[in-house]
């Protein structure tokens, strides 16, 4: 972190709460793993059930305070000893794509975009799978089967919708995007990895900004970032864009004005004071679940996946 950021950012305090109030939420898990983004660090992000279903402009309120949704859960980093990842979003009334970004939207004018309410299918589960292995993202905690499927993608505690790529009749890619009234909320995002050449994610991000775009929000929330971790770089490469750093959100209106470029790991460094100085690994080191990846992938010839009515077992 540069000591003056000023010089390079605009710097703003969390934006006014709305009148629409927080919601109230109740903490359902909390403990401490591996974390799979930064190795050698521990992680904590205590999961809380919102009382109720989030409204839309609730949900507005939880994103503006650098909530994160996963199934009926919102959480924020709690980290003991790293402070690195910060929410993402993207100013969608300003943002512009980049030479690059335009040639993404030119490479996939082939693919056909589809919104619908979230579903299950034994193509999905087995696609989540192979994206996140090969994206080193499993752990020995990881659901790989319909029931994880359901409870991460399917179930929500907000207004949400499946947005999928497709490639003829082929399943590409697929985003699961939350709506609020001025933002939306890219929660989870998975892709087939042997299309590579089709930088998925980064098309499915323009789509989305355009969406929103559409439908008059301000934001777009890609989730967490941190500098130095290889899988979440592409969240970082939409100007201009906010990040929430220490409690402010802090505008990076192109990349010679954001610091993280320049070293990303002195800038991942920076952002690692513990927030309990009087903690010690070694206390933690023994109740950390490691990272694996023991139980089944998922595969759709071999898994026993029983579908809901309106669901097609074959999609």
């Amino acid at each position: 972190m540069p000591t003056s950021p000023a010089r390079t950012t605009e710097l703003r305090g969390v934006e006014p709460r709305p009148e629409t109030p927080r919601p109230e939420t109740r903490v359902v898990q909390d403990r401490f793993e591996a974390c799979v983004y930064r190795p050698g660090q521990i992680a904590r992000c205590p999961a809380r059930a919102p009382v109720s279903p989030l409204t839309p402009g609730q949900l507005d309120v939880l994103l503006n305070e650098g909530d994160q949704r996963v199934g009926p859960t919102v959480f924020r980093t709690e980290c003991p000893f790293c402070q690195a990842c910060e929410p993402v979003r993207v100013d969608v009334e300003s943002f512009q794509p980049s030479r690059s970004q335009r040639r993404v939207l030119v490479r996939n004018a082939d693919l056909r975009v589809e919104l619908g309410p979230p579903s299950m299918s034994r193509r999905r589960v087995a696609l989540w799978n192979r994206h996140r292995r090969g994206r080193g993202l499993l752990t020995a905690y990881s659901r790989k089967d319909p029931v994880g499927y359901r409870e991460w993608l399917v179930e929500s505690c907000a207004p949400t919708v499946e947005v999928r790529y497709l490639d003829g009749e082929r399943l590409v890619a697929l985003s699961v995007l939350d709506l609020g009234v001025s933002s939306a909320n890219s929660a989870y995002h998975y892709f087939d990895p042997t299309e590579a050449r089709r930088s998925l994610g980064v098309f499915s991000v323009l789509r989305e900004i355009e969406l929103c775009a559409s439908l008059g929000m301000r934001w777009y929330y890609l989730g967490l970032w941190a500098a130095d971790a290889q899988a979440l770089q592409y969240k970082s490469g939409y100007y201009p864009h906010e990040r929430l750093v220490r409690g402010e959100w802090v505008r990076f209106t192109d990349r010679a004005s954001d610091p993280a470029t320049a070293d990303p790991t002195a800038y991942a460094e920076a952002a690692c004071p513990p927030r309990h100085p009087g903690l010690a690994v070694a206390t933690l080191a023994p109740m950390l679940n490691d990272v694996g990846d023991a139980d089944c992938e998922g595969d759709p010839e071999s898994m026993t996946l029983r579908l809901d009515e309106g669901e097609d077992g074959e999609d």
